[in-house]
Parts: C-alpha cells; structure tokens; sequence
C-alpha cells in the first residue's frame, strides 16, 4: 500500500497543525494528502494538487508560488512579485466550498530554469474563512482567522528521475571549518535533512530547514562539543526518511 502523508490546517482555531504521516481521515479543516509537489519537466498539462475541505465552512483559496529564502531555507517572506515565478497556479483565487475538493493546476510560464538540476519553489496557499450574510458588516469585536500553508515545488528537468533522494542520499560528503560543518552535494537534486547528526549530538530543526543546493554545499553551526562521526537521513518524495548514512570526518 503506497504510503501517503498528511498535511492538516485546522481552522477552527489559531493554531496551525504541521504535516503529519499518520492518515486522520475524519479530521476536520482544510487538508492535502501530499507534502511536496514534483514537477517533471516532461509533463505536458502541468501538475495538480488537490486540496480537501472537510469543514461545514467555505473558504475563499488565495493561491500562488513565491521563491526560498535562502538564509533560513523558509518561503521568502519579503517577495515582492518583481521577480516572475516561472510557475503560474489555477486558479489563483477560488471560493472552497464546505465538504468539496478542489485541484489546483500547477504549469509552467515559460521562464527559464536550469536544465542540469532542480529547481526549488513554495506553494503558499491561503485559506480565508468566508463572512456568512449577517457578517458583512463585522464588528470591532470579531475577527477572521486566515491560515497561509507553504509546500515545497520542486522542478525535475529532462533527465533526473522522479524518484531519486532516497538512492543519493548516501553521496552527501561532509568537511568541518572551525565550527562549521560543510555539506557538499555532488548530485543534481536538492536535499532537505530529517537529522543530522554529529557523534551525539543532533542539529536542531529549524537549522535543517536549509536545504542542501544541487552541486553546491551548504554550511551549519556545529553544537559545543560535537564530534565523532556524522549521520544524515533525509525526507524522500513523499515526506518519508530516506535509509540512515554515515560518514567519519
């Protein structure tokens, strides 16, 4: 049975409820059974993704694609729209009835994109609770609550397989400069750690949010007193761990 992870926005409430791969399917609010979007460059009509809504509420869905901050390996908060994403979504802005599904197609605009390697990009989604007919006219006292998801789109041009982490992960090599640790990437795919450690010690979670570039490196802070050898996994297609790896530095 193909394994399928779960990403929950609960809505009800101002919290926000990460992916998660246990399968809830009487969860309530508005969810999306993949945790990250694969582009092949060979796909003619593009990609889609559905989106479910299992709340007794509509929303109205904002949807479009933004770039990755590349200090914090985030969604680029400060983009601005000067800079034209090579992808366009339909339909950008949607009204999400209760207990429906709608599917976003994702296709490309004709922007250029390296051809040799994969290409990274967010998905931000934007659920606005719609006002019912006595709430046209909202008080000082009310208050909308509007929940942004960002999902990770990467772009796999001619040539590189549609599903490769979990066989390169291995490949990874890793160097220390004074206190940092060096992850240099020989392959063509972009690679995002689900932990990394050096000898006992594990590198923080927000810390692994920066990817790993295709043909580069990237650096992290080593923890005080971090030694010994380095162990990586790292999240595959489907949001799962790939198989751990080693290496002595």
């Amino acid at each position: 049975m193909k394994r399928l992870g779960l990403a929950m926005l609960l809505l009800c409430s101002l919290s926000f409820s990460t992916a998660s791969r246990a399968a809830e399917p009487e969860s309530k609010g508005i969810s999306f059974y993949v945790l990250r979007v694969i582009y092949p460059e060979s796909t003619q009509k593009g990609v889609s993704l559905k989106v479910y809504n299992k709340s007794a509420a509509p929303y109205l869905m904002q949807s479009w694609v933004r770039p990755v901050d590349s200090q914090t390996g985030d969604v680029d908060l400060d983009y601005d729209g000067q800079v034209k994403m090579p992808f366009i979504i339909t339909p950008p802005l949607t009204r999400f009835e209760a207990d429906s599904e709608l599917t976003l197609r994702i296709r490309r605009n004709g922007e250029p994109l390296p051809s040799d390697r994969e290409s990274v990009f967010f998905i931000s989604m934007k659920a606005i609770p719609a006002m019912a007919q006595s709430d046209q006219q909202p008080t000082a006292n009310q208050m909308a609550v509007t929940v942004v998801s960002n999902m990770k789109l990467f772009y796999r041009p001619e040539g590189l397989a549609k599903r490769a982490v979990a066989d390169v992960a291995c490949q990874l090599r890793f160097r220390h400069s004074g206190e940092m640790l060096i992850a240099d990437n020989p392959t063509p795919y972009w690679l995002t750690f689900s932990r990394l450690k050096v000898g006992n010690v594990a590198l923080d979670k927000p810390v692994l949010r920066l990817m790993v570039p295709p043909k580069g490196q990237q650096r992290y802070t080593l923890p005080t007193a971090a030694s010994g050898s380095v162990q990586w996994q790292l999240i595959d297609e489907d949001g799962w761990n790939t198989p751990a790896c080693q290496q002595t530095l």
